[in-house]
């Protein structure tokens, strides 16, 4: 009798997918979750959101005053999230090894919250936040793990009141500029402004009278382009002299925006009224933070930052 040898048609449509381990195709916060590291990081995190309560209400005030240098608080921690969510896969593979030497500055910072949180030293308390946190990092997970999320970290003080001394020392100086800038501008654009050195941060126009007030002396526009800046530097992949020129950008960019920010009012309010130059004065800097994050992207794009 001859052998047949049977042969199965496979059909294509009854070929199977190769199973993925349930590791593979479990969503990434069930792997946050089921970490032997999530119950330990709770703690360390409701334990300096606690010591830096005070801090937090601060930080909450700061954001929402419009008047104010930090109302781009509000993106930071997004921007610092992403930041980390981007870098993950190569942070997620750093070795755990939990530093308990990490507990004596963590003592320290608390105490310097103890103290500052009585005599209101926002900028001391500030740092000693950011490094409660880094140093938390290293107790639950070592060093390498601080390192690694240091950057985005530290990126959390652009929402903290640590640069007040900054404020108190370069706003005046910035609102000089910031008119005289101005004051090009529109003579350049044909309205005949005067300007006069006895009275160095007003600006007359034929119809309309510029006071540029402290709030417009641009270093609201600075601290949010340096935090832009800073967001860029740390996503794009350039060479390190392009990380230089756009750091050096910073200044200039934003005196002109500024500076240009300030004409435009008066052009509009010595056009079409007071009123109007008022109403273009409540919205027109954010309009001009919007420029100037374009033209940081473009700069970050044209130096080779191809993600």
């Amino acid at each position: 009798m001859d052998t047949a040898s049977v042969i199965e048609s496979t059909h294509p449509e009854q070929i199977q997918e190769p199973v993925q381990p349930a590791a593979a195709t479990a969503p990434w916060w069930r792997a946050v979750v089921e970490s032997p590291l999530f119950v330990p990081a709770l703690a360390v995190l409701a334990g300096v959101l606690f010591l830096f309560w005070h801090d937090c209400l601060r930080a909450w005030k700061l954001w929402t005053d419009d008047s104010g240098y930090y109302t781009h608080g509000f993106l930071v921690p997004f921007i610092a999230g992403y930041v980390v969510v981007r870098k993950w896969p190569q942070i997620k593979s750093t070795p755990v090894k939990p530093a308990y030497w990490a507990l004596v500055p963590l003592a320290l910072f608390a105490y310097l919250a103890y103290v500052t949180t009585a005599t209101k030293i926002d900028a001391i308390l500030s740092i000693a936040f950011l490094g409660a946190i880094l140093a938390g990092i290293c107790f639950v997970a070592g060093w390498r793990w601080m390192l690694a999320l240091s950057l985005p970290t530290l990126y959390l003080g652009f929402a903290l009141p640590l640069w007040t001394g900054a404020i108190d020392l370069y706003t005046n100086p910035l609102q000089l500029y910031s008119t005289k800038v101005a004051y090009y501008i529109l003579q350049a654009c044909g309205f005949n402004p005067w300007w006069f050195p006895n009275d160095p941060t007003t600006i007359t126009l034929n119809n309309y009278t510029l006071d540029i007030a402290v709030p417009c002396s641009g270093l609201k526009l600075l601290l949010a382009v340096t935090a832009f800046t800073c967001f860029f530097s740390m996503v794009a992949k350039i060479k390190w002299w392009g990380h230089v020129a756009m750091f050096v950008l910073i200044f200039p960019l934003c005196l002109f925006v500024n500076g240009l920010r300030i004409a435009m009012i008066g052009m509009v309010g010595n056009t079409w009224g007071e009123a109007a130059g008022h109403q273009f004065h409540d919205y027109s800097g954010y309009i001009m933070l919007l420029v100037c994050f374009f033209i940081l992207f473009k700069t970050a794009r044209a130096l080779g930052w191809k993600d």
